[in-house]
């Protein structure tokens, strides 16, 4: 199985959030992390520097690009070698005001499906090849025409969300980008099967960390919302129970083509309530 401690693992939108909780878990399980992220290289590196003196690098990448993620890929390989996945959580929502015509939607859900989708399948694509490449492109392999093992040489993690589930109106954008990308997990672990690199996802309900915090009125919003919807635990979940969900997805090998849902069992749910003000009156804007 992939062990962590020792091993190289790339953690996209690594510098805030989710992101930085897992590199911090990560690394106290002995691995060592590069953090891709989209600003400048000088910031970053100041962000990531009380991480690990030894076993955190930051490398600016545009995810959507993927000249800039084979290279950030590369530097990844350069500097610690022994690269065994990626946690990808890099993504993007686009918020504003509720409108009665769907075609207003239309170029928030071109940028997302840029960012949370396209963004994801390049991710997955250079990791995955980086693997592969010191194992496959040997000359004693260049005669078979596809690449097949027993090892275990690698696992991928994305991040799709509750939203994905049950698609309702709150995001009518966001969601699908969000459903697509468990389905490039789905596509994506029975295509590296063979190679012996696991792909799986995660989705998550509403995360309390700073950049989620940052703006209390949609936190409020959506832990009121958690508080009547959720199973147990009816709270957010922070990022140690998100990072917890991602070691155990990287160490057990027998979790191959899922998508685990962190979220305390809260089904979302658009609530028409007849005399009640309408919920596009409650709600914080459309994602």
């Amino acid at each position: 199985m992939v062990q962590i401690s020792g091993n190289t693992f790339i953690i996209t939108g690594g510098v805030g959030g989710i992101g930085s909780g897992i590199a911090v878990d990560l690394l106290e399980r002995g691995a060592k992390v590069v953090i891709f992220d989209i600003l400048p290289q000088a910031v970053g590196a100041e962000k990531v520097k009380d991480l690990s003196k030894d076993n955190a690098i930051y490398v600016q990448v545009d995810i959507t690009d993927s000249t800039s993620t084979k290279a950030g890929v590369e530097k990844a390989v350069e500097t610690f070698g022994n690269l065994k996945g990626v946690v990808h959580c890099a993504g993007i929502t686009i918020r504003r005001d509720w409108s009665n015509d769907v075609a207003d939607s239309i170029a928030d859900f071109q940028k997302m499906i840029n960012v949370n989708t396209v963004g994801t399948f390049i991710v997955n694509a250079h990791v995955a090849d980086a693997i592969n490449k010191p194992l496959n492109h040997a000359p004693e392999r260049a005669t078979k025409p596809f690449w097949t093992t027993d090892e275990e040489r690698g696992v991928i993690i994305n991040f799709s969300s509750a939203a994905a589930h049950g698609l309702y109106a709150r995001t009518l954008t966001y969601g699908p980008t969000k459903a697509a990308v468990a389905g490039i997990t789905r596509a994506l672990s029975d295509f590296l099967g063979p190679s012996g690199i696991r792909v799986n996802s995660v989705s998550p309900s509403i995360v309390a960390s700073a950049m989620s915090q940052s703006n209390p009125g949609i936190f409020d919003y959506f832990l009121k919302d958690l508080e009547t919807h959720a199973a147990f635990p009816r709270k957010p979940a922070t990022p140690k129970d998100i990072s917890h969900t991602i070691a155990y997805l990287i160490e057990n090998q027998f979790v191959n083509g899922e998508d685990i849902r962190v979220d305390g069992g809260w089904r979302l749910v658009t609530p028409n309530v007849p005399g009640e003000k309408d919920f596009r009156e409650l709600a914080p804007g459309l994602e």
